[in-house]
């Protein structure tokens, strides 16, 4: 039989009104697991005023506490340690690319990328959280899971001493990109499109996903019908990029609403091309989502994307517009049975990331780092 295991999860990117890719990972990697597995879960948060989403079918628990210090992280520091004491876990996951370093229990990490190590710190607590305590709570923990080989690299780059704890866990994708498909775009994004043909720009406003470029690749096209559907960007995001529009685009940029997961894959399925410029990501979701969906997505091959080139992608250097405004072209001018041919063959190829496949690995993770423990314990 099984033997139960008890996990503990840093869920703060479960606790809110719409997940995003954090949150993505732990809610799909958690519903994956079955009842012989024996896996009780913890999930930890901090905010009672948002939702809360709970992994589907799982025995679940919700510790949501409120700890004062924000400012110097002691939630994450203090608070959450001292909760994962009083519970018992056999493990603790760490899911968001930070941890604690006081660990009661057997911590485990997911590091997705170095992007905060890279980003400028405002104040000298920043710096030394980032730099200083991040890098000694690693060494402390029982191991490490990153998503990537870019990443495996990256994390490496910076702290060669990790190598032993690090293990590399792909993200996967909803099945439901695998099953028929009947789901719809919004009413109000329906009649703004019109029965026109569409690009799809996904990223939303941060500056290394590169929402300028999709304009100029937009703006490179000879068919001046072809819009853009922009996703990724929140109420204030939407309205200053919507006002900064250069003139002759205006009419032909719609930003995306809050997509559900459903509404998305329909995006995907009606779209002519998705354009995926950005510079670095752990693991970029929409150059598999795309394929999945059957429709060509374009981007360049840095970091883990090198990783994600199927069927369906075209890969070009990052600041070469005439070769991005050609692929478009390309994509634009596939006639429907050589797209359905590709798309096929996209499919199949996208079904090799499965959450399942993932949920099986940070398993196997847990029961090692908990085995570890109880025969330290003997």
């Amino acid at each position: 039989m099984t033997e139960a295991l008890h996990v503990g999860i840093s869920a703060t990117s479960l606790n809110t009104s719409h997940l995003r890719g954090m949150g993505k990972y732990l809610l799909e990697m958690c519903s994956q697991a079955r009842p012989e597995d024996g896996v009780a879960w913890t999930l930890f948060a901090q905010d009672a005023r948002r939702p809360m989403h709970v992994p589907r079918e799982q025995q679940v628990q919700i510790d949501r506490f409120d700890f004062p210090g924000d400012r110097f992280s002691l939630w994450e520091q203090v608070g959450l340690p001292r909760r994962a004491a009083r519970h018992r876990l056999d493990v603790l996951h760490w899911a968001e690319n930070t941890m604690a370093w006081w660990q009661p229990c057997p911590a485990v990490v997911t590091i997705h990328d170095t992007i905060p190590w890279e980003m400028d710190n405002d104040t000298r607590w920043q710096h030394w959280y980032w730099h200083r305590l991040m890098p000694a709570a690693f060494r402390r923990s029982a191991a490490i899971v990153t998503i990537s080989e870019s990443s495996r690299r990256d994390v490496l780059a910076r702290w060669p001493d990790l190598e032993s704890k690090l293990t590399v866990i792909p993200h996967g994708i909803e099945s439901t990109y695998f099953e028929p498909q009947t789901y719809a775009l919004p009413v109000t994004l329906t009649a703004a499109l019109a029965g026109t043909r569409f690009a799809v720009y996904m990223g939303g406003p941060m500056k290394r996903k590169r929402f300028e470029w999709a304009l100029q690749v937009l703006a490179a096209q000879a068919d001046p019908t072809l819009k853009l559907v922009a996703c990724g960007f929140g109420t204030a995001a939407r309205d200053t990029a919507r006002a900064e529009l250069p003139r002759e685009l205006q009419g032909r940029v719609l930003f995306a609403e809050f997509l559900s997961d459903a509404e998305l894959q329909a995006l995907y399925r009606d779209a002519a091309v998705v354009l995926y410029p950005t510079l670095y990501e752990g693991f970029g979701f929409p150059a598999v989502e795309a394929q999945a969906a059957g429709v060509p997505v374009i981007f360049s091959p840095l970091g883990s994307l090198a990783e994600l080139v199927g069927p369906l992608a075209t890969v070009v250097p990052p600041d070469d517009l005439d070769a991005w405004a050609a692929a478009v072209n390309t994509a634009l001018a596939l006639g429907p049975e050589v797209r359905a041919d590709q798309a096929a063959k996209a499919r199949a190829w996208a079904a090799g990331f499965s959450w399942e496949a993932s949920w099986r690995k940070h398993l196997d993770v847990y029961r090692k780092v908990a085995a570890r423990r109880n025969a330290a314990e003997r």
